[in-house]
C-alpha cells in the first residue's frame, strides 16, 4: 500500500504551523512536536516529513515569518521618493504589520536580524543615500538597522505597539537619523 500524502500544499502547511508555534508559545523549546502539529490540525508523521527535528522546524517557521515581512514591508517602493518620504513608508508598512500580524511580528522581534536580510540590504542603501545627500547622519547599515529595528522589537516582543506608541517612535527614529 502506498503511502498517503497530504492534498495540502507545503506551504500552507507551513503556514499553519508557524500560526500554531506563535500561538503556543514564544519558542519551540516548551513545545512538544505532538503538541505543535494538534494545535496545526496536523498528523505527527506530517510534521516530521516537513521538518525531521526541531532545529530544522525552527529554520522553516523563521523562513516563512520573515516571508511574511518580506512581503509586506518591501513591496516596491515608488521611483523618486525624498528620503523622508522612503522613511515614512517603510515605517507605515512595518507599523501595519506590527498590528496585523501582532504574533509573527513579535516571534521575529525575538530574534537577531539576519545580515543578508532585506531589512538590513534595504538599511545599508538607506544610509549609504543618506550620506550621499547630506541628509542622515553618518550610519552604517548595521546601526541604521538598529536604530529603528531595536525600539520597535522591544514594543514587538512586548506586545506593545499600538497606533499612537508606533507613531511616536517613527518621529524619535527619523529625529535620531536626521541631520538637523
Amino acid at each position: 500500500m502506498a503511502k498517503r500524502r497530504s492534498p495540502e500544499p507545503i506551504s500552507a502547511i507551513e503556514e499553519r504551523l508557524l500560526r500554531a508555534s506563535v500561538a503556543l508559545g514564544e519558542t519551540l523549546d516548551g513545545i512538544s512536536m505532538p503538541e505543535l502539529a494538534a494545535a496545526a490540525g496536523i498528523a505527527v508523521g506530517t510534521l516530521y516529513r516537513i521538518a525531521p527535528s526541531k532545529t530544522a522546524l525552527a529554520k522553516v517557521l523563521d523562513a516563512r515569518a520573515q516571508s511574511h515581512f518580506d512581503r509586506q514591508v518591501f513591496a516596491p517602493f515608488p521611483a523618486r521618493l525624498s528620503l523622508e518620504e522612503r522613511f515614512h513608508l517603510m515605517w507605515s508598512r512595518l507599523a501595519a504589520f506590527a498590528l496585523s500580524e501582532a504574533d509573527i511580528a513579535a516571534y521575529l522581534a525575538r530574534k537577531p536580524m539576519a545580515i543578508d536580510s532585506a531589512f538590513m540590504k534595504a538599511s545599508a542603501i538607506f544610509a549609504r543615500d543618506g550620506a550621499a545627500t547630506g541628509e542622515l547622519k553618518a550610519f552604517r547599515g548595521e546601526e541604521l538597522a538598529a536604530i529603528v529595528w531595536g525600539p520597535l522589537s522591544a514594543l514587538l516582543r512586548n506586545h506593545a505597539c499600538s497606533v499612537e506608541s508606533l507613531k511616536q517612535l517613527e518621529q524619535a527614529a527619523w529625529d535620531g537619523l536626521r541631520r538637523i
